[in-house]
């Protein structure tokens, strides 16, 4: 379980939230480098009090990040709810979010692509666990932003802001809340003006994940349609920054064609994600 941390041990470990202690940022969080008063590094990460309707998505997070343990899913050592814009402590991974590292203008160290696929197991790993719990869990907001990577290239999902936790496999969540990330959100979320969350629409943002993880962009328009019956495009789909002499052309059109089968507009066509962690296993 989650520690609640006091303000004053934050405020200290952060250097009074000082800008210089910062080390990444969306929307509506921001994330500062820490160290605690027992000598643990940890990152702590600040919501935007504007961004969530109350703490409903706090308490979400708390109560279902703080009982998870795997090494693909970020840990939660604690919290503080007694600021308006709400505290997150986590566990420090060293080399920050994926979203970075895939701009060609933010990073210049190339990331290989043997690299790229340990990310993509180890994303798929994670969710396959939250997805198989007795409760299931769906993410509701995979994207590369939600990546974080650590010095080894092995990744841990975070981000459980829009999470939830199911009875069952079968469960639909429906809310008027907005989920997911530009061209991650799977279509069925915007169904009739409400957002409907499933275990398929995790696999369909994991398939425009591992668009972007091995093509270095997210899809324009049309690009994935027909792409399930000329997995030969490959070559010209990858990342110019990846060696060809790196790829072996068959795991190259399996990985595209997993993409191919995670994402297709009507859920039910999806897999579930213990069988695409069977496919990528081929892979690697």
């Amino acid at each position: 379980m989650s520690t609640q941390f006091s303000m004053a041990e934050l405020l200290n470990a952060t250097e009074n939230f000082s800008p210089n202690m910062i080390i990444d940022h969306g929307d509506s969080f921001l994330v500062y480098k820490a160290r605690l008063s027992n000598g643990l590094t940890v990152a702590v990460k600040k919501l935007d009090p504007a961004a969530f309707p109350g703490f409903r998505e706090f308490r979400a997070e708390v109560e279902t990040l703080g009982k998870l343990r795997h090494p693909n899913i970020v840990k939660l050592w604690g919290y503080n709810a007694s600021d308006s814009a709400g505290l997150f402590v986590y566990e420090f991974v060293e080399k920050g979010n994926l979203q970075n590292w895939l701009r060609p203008h933010v990073s210049t160290t190339n990331l290989s692509w043997q690299a790229r696929l340990r990310i993509v197991r180890g994303v798929a790993d994670g969710l396959a666990y939250l997805h198989g719990l007795e409760s299931p869990i769906v993410h509701r907001n995979i994207a590369a932003v939600n990546v974080l990577l650590d010095s080894e290239f092995q990744a841990r999902i975070t981000n459980f802001v829009l999470a939830r936790r199911f009875e069952s496999a079968a469960h639909t969540h429906v809310s008027t809340f907005p989920v997911g990330t530009g061209a991650y959100t799977p279509p069925e979320y915007k169904m009739l003006g409400l957002d409907i969350a499933t275990l398929k629409g995790d696999v369909f943002s994991f398939g425009i994940l591992m668009w972007e993880i091995a093509t270095g962009r997210l899809p324009q328009g049309k690009e994935l349609a027909g792409l399930y019956d000329r997995q030969d495009r490959y070559r010209g789909l990858v990342d110019s920054k990846i060696r060809r002499s790196e790829l072996n052309e068959a795991n190259a059109k399996l990985y595209f064609r997993i993409i191919c089968l995670c994402v297709p507009c009507r859920p039910e066509n999806r897999p579930a994600m213990r069988e695409v962690v069977q496919w990528l296993s081929q892979i690697l």
